[in-house]
């Protein structure tokens, strides 16, 4: 079972990406963290970004130097990817030479939690049925 920090962490991935397909951007997500960046966003008309998400707005030098390596091969920018406020997404473009902002984008609501039970597996909301062995 994963610890709190990966759990927040993970939940960030998924809004940040909310956030961006809502902003009309094909995101895609790399769970685990098994390469440089969390997330792959593309979008005709725009730069690609390669965006490592952040729970607190700290990219350390060396995973922000291994990301824009990549996105320099990539043709890419380089994004570090933070909420600035609540239900918020703030984004920053890293290079070797700085940094610019980019706009916040609003992440969307949390959704309902999904039925955990075994009845609510099986049939549909809103459909009463009788299991036989109750």
């Amino acid at each position: 079972m994963p610890n709190n920090a990966r759990r927040r962490g993970d939940y960030f991935e998924r809004r940040a990406r909310a956030a961006l397909e809502a902003d009309g951007w094909l995101v895609v997500r790399s769970a685990g963290s098994l390469g440089v960046a969390d997330l792959v966003a593309l979008r005709r008309g725009y730069t690609s970004r390669l965006i490592s998400c952040k729970v607190t707005h700290h990219l350390p030098r060396r995973q922000a130097l291994a990301l824009i390596e990549a996105a320099e091969k990539a043709g890419a920018w380089a994004v570090c990817a933070w909420s600035s406020r609540p239900g918020y997404l703030a984004q920053e473009v890293v290079s070797r030479h700085g940094s610019d902002r980019l706009p916040d984008l609003h992440m969307p609501a949390r959704p309902p939690p999904k039925p955990r039970g075994v009845r609510d597996q099986l049939y549909p909301p809103g459909v009463q049925q009788t299991l036989p062995f109750e």
